[in-house]
């Protein structure tokens, strides 16, 4: 099949991904004619040196292109993703609300992006989650405040910066009180103008200190029409909520999802996003898609759109110059910036996540003694990019000695042994709130590990709120059980 030849103006405002752990020839064709970025996700890292490898290559293939990653931490983790995450979630730092431990943390992973020669971490996270029923913020968020949310989410940009890493704050102009996921659906937000601005856009006046925004794929129908990653209100009202003091990049969230992939499609999408205002299109995940197509798809879009006269040349060359611009001011951060040994940077994590992770769980009547011990997973739906589930509260209890099975059937569960089941919805997920109260019924003594925001937690008398189930915050659970505390 017959290749349109890679327009330099299209491909400067694409943040492409690939598959697998090798770079493919095509990429290495598309990053010699001008790719602005590229994006790695966790099947490219399956471990932190291979993370490296890549984006040295990549660097070596193209000094201009920024190298970036989707690394918040916590239950979202690219280089943790076989294991889980060393680090807490943010939801995690701000319960334990130390701005210094917060900006630590925050300069612990960026140590570690620069380790790994990584240039742009799409974090830290602006949405305030006050929709319990969220299935895909909760704790990715720093709480249901706005002025918590923007005080940790500034501490830890300010602790990526310091380590030399590019910020993208997300999702604007707020994710947090949807009740659906836009990687499956268009979420509505259907709140008036003056409460979005005082619950949900408040935290955005710490942008102009950010290095980009990314915009969500989410319906505000208070300010605008369409969907705002590709629709021409976004934009304006992000000026409007920082007195047009905004001078980094706009990048859109993942244009494959199916928010926007599916209406108005995966082209049109990327066409709208940059008649939008967007700088740079994040083009999202390869692996349900072909990867060369997806790239070539987005660029063929653009380019039919410039030729058809949509588009206007200057506007799409002004575009890559000002994205190329700011790129180009990251890479220079991040070449200046020293960065240390990967496995010194691995240690920090691993010390400084569980120092913040055991500040933060919460317990009430629930002990735990060395022993067999059964372990369910109620949750229904996996948290977005969240890796293991049950095996993480698994592994944590048998790090400390207890003996941690899955039951390979409910019938299993009316044995002797302590019982813990792991939840995150359970109000508002009928399923997963159905398997719920059926074992209630048969082991009123379990304890349950809710993974989810507090507000989401059942009320039941022998609980842990863990605020995540990624590695560091299932062993801070572990842990408390084992002492007993009730706090």
């Amino acid at each position: 099949m017959t290749r349109t030849p890679w327009d330099p103006d299209v491909l400067g405002v694409l943040m492409a991904p690939f598959t697998g752990t090798e770079l493919p020839d095509w990429m290495g064709d598309a990053l010699q004619d001008g790719l602005a970025s590229v994006i790695l996700f966790g099947h490219n890292t399956p471990d932190a040196a291979t993370a490296g490898r890549l984006a040295r290559e990549i660097h070596a293939r193209a000094e201009h292109c920024v190298v970036a990653v989707d690394e918040e931490g916590g239950d979202v983790t690219r280089l943790h993703a076989a294991t889980g995450s060393s680090l807490p979630t943010a939801w995690a730092l701000g319960e334990a609300d130390d701005i210094e431990l917060t900006r630590e943390v925050g300069k612990a992973l960026g140590d570690l992006l620069a380790a790994c020669d990584l240039d742009l971490d799409l974090a830290p996270v602006l949405d305030v989650s006050t929709d319990p029923a969220n299935p895909v913020i909760g704790t990715r968020a720093f709480g249901d405040d706005p002025d918590r949310v923007a005080n940790h989410a500034k501490a830890f940009a300010t602790g990526l910066m310091e380590a030399g890493l590019g910020t993208c704050a997300k999702h604007f102009p707020g994710h947090g009180a949807t009740a659906a996921d836009s990687h499956t659906a268009l979420p509505l937000i259907d709140l008036d103008a003056k409460q979005f601005e005082r619950e949900h856009l408040a935290p955005w006046r710490i942008a102009p200190w950010l290095d980009s925004v990314m915009t969500a794929h989410v319906l505000v129908p208070a300010f605008g029409a369409g969907p705002a990653s590709i629709s021409p209100w976004s934009r304006p009202l992000l000026g409007r909520a920082v007195g047009g003091t905004f001078q980094g990049l706009v990048i859109t969230d993942a244009l494959d999802m199916a928010a926007v992939a599916e209406d108005p499609g995966y082209g049109e999408a990327a066409v709208r996003a940059i008649e939008a205002g967007a700088d740079l299109l994040c083009l999202g995940t390869s692996l349900r898609r072909d990867d060369e197509q997806m790239l070539h798809e987005a660029h063929e879009a653009l380019l039919e759109a410039v030729d058809s006269g949509r588009l206007p040349r200057g506007t799409l060359r002004e575009r890559a110059a000002r994205t190329r611009d700011r790129l180009h001011s990251l890479r220079t951060r991040r070449r200046f910036v020293p960065a240390p040994d990967l496995e010194d940077a691995l240690d920090r994590a691993e010390q400084l996540g569980a120092t913040a992770a055991s500040r933060a769980v919460r317990a009430r009547q629930a002990h735990l003694e060395l022993g067999p011990a059964l372990v369910v997973d109620l949750r229904v739906r996996a948290q977005h990019a969240s890796g293991a589930r049950a095996q993480q509260l698994v592994r944590a209890l048998r790090e400390r000695g207890v003996e941690a099975v899955e039951p390979d059937g409910p019938d299993q569960v009316h044995r002797a042994a302590p019982l813990l089941a792991l939840t995150r919805l359970p109000r508002s997920d009928v399923e997963e709130g159905r398997r719920l109260a059926e074992l209630l019924l048969r082991r009123p003594d379990m304890i349950v590990v809710h993974t989810g925001v507090p507000d989401a937690a059942p009320d039941h008398r022998r609980l842990v709120l863990a605020h995540g189930g990624g590695r560091t915050m299932m062993r801070a659970a572990v842990d408390l059980l084992l002492r007993g505390e009730s706090r």
